[in-house]
């Protein structure tokens, strides 16, 4: 997404910072965990779990606005999108996914990736109820009582390979974890082809489906995802106004092109040792230290450590 999209150039123009982590290539093709129990539990060990304390390290760091963190991602990283919305609401103020599924949509699968033999998710044989999607992303941090993540949701009607009814089921998810219902559709907005799903007002939830497009084929419209997330004051691709300060975050989670740096952390084993492929050390973690044989402790950076 880096050499893909213009947020970079929009983080060197307005001043904000811009993360994009790597996924674990032992998911299969660069793909994310989306599916384990770990990576769809609040603190639950998992790729969610390792792209916050990204964000948290980067806060720190930069002396970041911890309310103005923002989550944009295509396929898998859209899928990560979703999930990050559910799991950590309190870290993620809004969310942009391109070409993804609800939160939890690949739960007890197996697998997360276009090679898995269950793709009943991607294939759009996982449809639920508003309701039932909804305590789905409340589950993945039971308790939780504060804001919830606004969401701006885009998706191509030809897409192929993550199937267009999945843009009604996330859509069906977050309309009634956010509480606001349909407004009615619009043609042609924001550009030809388009069809707009207002939600309310369209602060919290709105969705836009591409006529035509498929997997891949959605522009990022820099500009709009950032209206919406309020980095900027209007969706213009010329001249815009900045609302923000310097310290604001934006991570966006893709598909990656460089070398993995987040994996999903596996229990320990007895004695006190952390698995082959397990985190063992990082910003703020409190799990095993030691590797299993013939694994040792890598730091990968900062916020991760893993047995390799």
């Amino acid at each position: 997404m880096y050499s893909s999209s213009k947020f970079q150039t929009y983080a060197d123009q307005y001043g904000f910072v811009v993360i994009y982590p790597s996924s674990n290539s032992n998911q299969g093709m660069a793909c994310w965990d989306n599916h384990s129990p770990q990576s769809l539990t609040h603190n639950g060990g998992g790729d969610t779990q390792g792209i916050v304390q990204q964000v948290q390290y980067t806060l720190n760091k930069y002396n970041g606005d911890a309310n103005r963190v923002y989550v944009v991602g295509f396929s898998s990283g859209a899928m990560m999108t979703n999930n990050l919305a559910a799991t950590y609401p309190d870290v993620f103020e809004a969310g942009a996914p391109f070409a993804g599924v609800p939160a939890a949509c690949w739960a007890g699968a197996g697998g997360s990736n276009p090679s898995n033999t269950n793709t009943s998710c991607a294939n759009a044989q996982v449809t639920k109820s508003a309701q039932d999607w909804g305590n789905y992303a409340r589950n993945a941090y039971s308790g939780y009582t504060g804001r919830r993540t606004r969401m701006q949701i885009w998706h191509g009607s030809a897409d192929n390979l993550v199937l267009p009814q999945l843009f009604q089921e996330e859509l069906k998810q977050w309309s009634n974890v956010l509480g606001v219902s349909l407004t009615g559709t619009n043609s042609n907005n924001p550009e030809s082809g388009y069809t707009q799903y207002l939600y309310g007002d369209g602060k919290q939830l709105i969705g836009y489906l591409a006529a035509g497009l498929g997997h891949g084929g959605v522009p990022y419209h820099e500009s709009m995802v950032l209206s919406f997330f309020g980095v900027l004051t209007t969706p213009s691709t010329s001249t815009t106004t900045s609302t923000m300060a310097t310290t604001t975050t934006i991570v966006q989670t893709t598909i990656p092109r460089t070398t993995p740096a987040i994996t999903t952390t596996t229990p320990g084993n007895p004695g006190g040792s952390q698995s082959k492929w397990g985190q063992c050390g990082g910003l703020g973690w409190t799990g095993f230290t030691a590797c299993s044989p013939p694994a040792a402790c890598s730091t990968l950076n900062p916020y991760y450590a893993q047995c390799l």
